[in-house]
């Protein structure tokens, strides 16, 4: 697997590169001399630590650092965005887009950008100090972190705001592309720069209604359908594998009350697989519910629950032994200053493992995040 990061790195590197050279040379033409430009750097450290594992429990503690990169562009009518991951153990371009404003509140996006159809993932993206907590809801882990469901697609994206007489608006997001496909133990985003590489169609929607325009507040329905080609050599799990067909519905919401605030999704999964000589059905629930307290004027406490209904036998989780079956956890956030923040979280985990059994662990982590400049 790290091979396989390193030749990545080496394709990402040279062609994100060169994309940066060309935008910086576009964007300092006169004719866009009215345009904005904005480089946000938000790097991170993070320390991991597990204790009281289950006899079958192979738990990695870690240390890890990383730095995401965002560039965006925005001209009359026209924005790009690009964004870079560098870690301990990776380094991935995650988007890269060109948008194009058709009228007013309406936008068309091209090239390779998040999932619609994941609010957590449109919310903060890749950028820690974002948000709250320190891990992400299973349900909306990325695709190398043993997420269920595909995170980036490649391809087209509509994005319309209805304001509405009384100042609330609905927001409708559609996008089509190209997404995961699954390999060894894990889906495998699609490679702007290896467009043979072997992966399905996928469509995403959401809709949510916000309660003020200008509002963060807001609550909505999403739904996905992902072909995901599977790459049936490369793992035993995988033999006579050849696809599997995903549909996702379901809906969240991201509310505040003063100093508390809501973040949740439920989410219904109807995967069929499609082996050489049969074609098994599974269906389940996955769910997270976070709150969060803010108290004085830098701190804030938070907990939240990962659960699911009917996904202890699924034959779909089961390849994706690492995944984050359950989790409960409690957290406190610091802002030590307007840009940076100290973190703690303990949570009660359990992995999706090899078998039947869940791995069992205590876990506790600790990072740093900032956002610069």
């Amino acid at each position: 697997m790290l091979a396989l990061k390193r030749r990545r790195m080496s394709r990402i590197c040279p062609g994100f590169l060169t994309v940066c050279l060309l935008l910086a040379a576009f964007c300092s033409a006169p004719a866009l001399a009215e345009s904005q430009q904005e480089i946000l750097f938000f790097p991170s450290i993070d320390t991991f630590d597990s204790f009281d594992e289950s006899d079958s429990a192979e738990i990695d503690n870690f240390q890890r650092a990383s730095l995401d990169l965002l560039y965006t562009y925005s001209g009359d009518r026209v924005r790009f965005l690009g964004e870079y991951l560098w870690s301990s153990n990776e380094a991935e371009l995650e988007r890269l887009k060109a948008g194009w404003q058709a009228r007013d509140n309406t936008m068309l996006w091209l090239g390779r950008y998040h999932a619609t159809a994941k609010h957590w993932t449109t919310e903060y993206h890749h950028g820690q100090f974002l948000q709250t907590s320190i891990t992400r809801p299973s349900l909306e882990e990325w695709e190398d972190e043993s997420g269920p469901t595909p995170s980036h697609v490649t391809g087209l994206s509509l994005e319309y705001d209805h304001e509405r007489d009384d100042e609330s608006a609905v927001s409708f997001a559609f996008s089509a592309g190209l997404t995961a496909r699954f390999e060894g133990d894990e889906l495998v985003a699609f490679d702007l720069l290896d467009p043979h590489s072997g992966h399905g169609p996928g469509l995403n929607f959401k809709v949510a209604y916000r309660p003020d325009f200008l509002s963060p507040l807001q609550f909505g329905f999403l739904s996905a359908w992902h072909e995901i080609s599977v790459v049936s050599g490369s793992s035993p799990s995988l033999t006579d594998l050849d696809e599997i067909t995903q549909w996702t519905v379901g809906g969240f919401v991201d509310w505040r009350w003063n100093d508390l605030r809501l973040i949740s999704s439920v989410v219904y999964f109807d995967n069929v697989l499609d082996y050489v000589d049969e074609d098994v059905s599974d269906s389940f629930w996955l769910s997270y519910v976070q709150f969060e307290y803010e108290f004085g004027d830098d701190f804030t406490f938070f907990g939240r629950t990962d659960n699911g209904f009917e996904e202890d036998n699924s034959p779909y989780l089961r390849l994706l032994p690492a995944f984050i079956a359950h989790r409960h956890m409690l957290g406190l956030r610091w802002d030590v200053a307007n840009f940076h923040s100290l973190t703690v979280e303990a949570a009660d985990t359990s992995q999706q493992g090899e078998g039947l059994d869940y791995d069992n662990f205590k876990e506790i982590r600790l990072q740093w995040s900032a956002v610069f400049p």
